[in-house]
Order: structure tokens, then sequence, then C-alpha cells
């Protein structure tokens, strides 16, 4: 039986079908890495690539970046990306649009973490979960949900007793995969002997023993850093950073010293 070959946009992290849905990241991926922002404070206009505030729209941007998904910067065009969905068939990372001000305009977007609750920046509290459809509030300003993942992607992993082991399913990545167990890209290139990027389903990477960082580099923060800024430019994930310097929060200082994991 021959390989299945991934497609070259794929594997690069993101594509997009006919009707704007992207393939490659779960909604627990989605809530996981917004997770890594809750207690954000809220700040109207807040820049794109600044994770020391965000307004509603921008950090549905910033979570959903980080998976290689480029959502539009305002609600209101973002309510026009992936498909509708309706309240009965909900799912994590579906994005959940509001019209606060009854004025029939969308102006703010949230997203689904499951059990009617959403994950989003409000000005009230900053970045945190909520009652998605409450009764006194959200509720009542609902307009619609839309869905800008794929809802068959599905994560697979095995353990032996020496190693751990993940088998490659439609729509998955080396970027996904190496987000999901907390490593880079060239570890697990490098753990599994890889020249490429290209990875086919149904096959079996060591993903073990890719957390060390007994070897990172350094990294000086500069004025206008942010922890999304810099693991980009370093090609890791927030989380890991987060591990790497035991950071309980997102807040950082110019001067301060970061390893960064290999």
């Amino acid at each position: 039986m021959k390989k299945k070959l991934l497609p070259i946009a794929l594997a690069a992290g993101i594509i997009f079908s006919g009707a704007g849905q992207a393939f490659g990241a779960t909604g627990s991926d989605i809530i996981d890495t917004g997770d890594d922002y809750l207690g954000t404070p809220y700040h109207y206009g807040a820049p794109v690539g600044n994770t020391s505030s965000f307004d509603c729209s921008s950090f549905t941007v910033t979570v959903f970046k980080e998976h290689g998904i480029n959502l539009p910067r305002s609600s209101r065009e973002q309510a026009k990306v992936g498909h509708a969905v309706s309240k009965s068939n909900l799912q994590k990372g579906d994005l959940l649009f509001y019209d606060t001000n009854y004025n029939g305009t969308v102006n703010h977007v949230a997203i689904y973490a499951g059990n009617g609750k959403m994950l989003g920046a409000q000005s009230s509290t900053g970045v945190a979960f909520t009652d998605a459809f409450s009764r006194y509030y959200w509720g009542d300003r609902f307009v619609q949900a839309r869905r800008v993942l794929n809802s068959d992607t599905k994560v697979a992993s095995e353990t032996t007793s020496n190693s751990s082991i993940y088998t490659v399913r439609s729509g998955d990545t080396l970027w996904g995969i190496s987000r999901k167990h907390h490593t880079t890209v060239s570890k697990l290139k490098q753990l599994n002997h890889l020249s490429s990027n290209t990875i086919y389903i149904g096959q079996k990477l060591k993903v073990a023993g890719t957390t060390s960082s007994s070897n990172a580099t350094t990294y000086t923060v500069k004025s206008g850093d942010s922890l999304w800024s810099i693991s980009r430019k370093h090609g890791v994930t927030v989380g890991a950073l987060k591990s790497a310097n035991h950071l309980s929060s997102n807040t950082i200082y110019p001067g301060k010293t970061f390893k960064i994991p290999n």
C-alpha cells in the first residue's frame, strides 16, 4: 500500500477549503493556547502581537495565529470566515459572535470552550472563561457561531515502556505535534531523523525526551518584546517558554534573560 503524502500546504501548518475552513489544529489545542493568557487585561484596540493586553478580536487573532490560522482583525470580519454552526452543534474552538449594543452589528467575539462556556477578552474581566449564553447578558446578545477548524481532526498517541510514540493522523503537522508535546519542530526532526517537514498519515513519531532544556540557548528581553513575539522568533511555543523559565504569567520585563528550549 502506498503511503499518503500530506499536501505541502498542510505540512506547513494550515490549509483552507473553499468554505474557508482550516485544518491542522483541534478545539482543545485552541483552548489550551488561550488558557495561557488567562487574566491578561483588556485594552480596546490592543495591537496584535502585544500579549500584555487584548481586546476581544486581537485575542482570537493571537490564539489562532499560534496554530497557523490567520483571522481578520475585527470581530465583524471574523464573523464572515469559516461556516455557520448552530448552538446545538457547537464544538470547542468555534467562534462565538455577539451584538452587545443591540444595533444589528457584531462587536464581540469569543471562543467556545465546551460545556456552555466561552473563553475571551472582556472589558470587565480581561481574558477569562464565562457562560456563553448567560441568561442576563450574553444569551440575549448572541448572534451566531462559526467554525474555522476541521471538526474531524483527532489526536492519537501511545506510550511504550521506553518512549512515547505519536501516530500521525489526517490534518497533523510537525508544528501541531510539537506544540502538543511541548517541544520544537527541529527537536522532533532530530529525534526521528527527518530531513524535511513532510509527514505521512499513519507514521509513528518518537516524542519522548523532547522537552529537555539542559542545552537551551538564552535570550535577553528587549523593550517591546512579548512572550508571543519571542516564541515566534525562536520557533518555540509560549507554553514551552513559560515551562522552561518557570513563568506563571505572561508578564515579562526588559533585561530579563530567558532560556530558549531547543
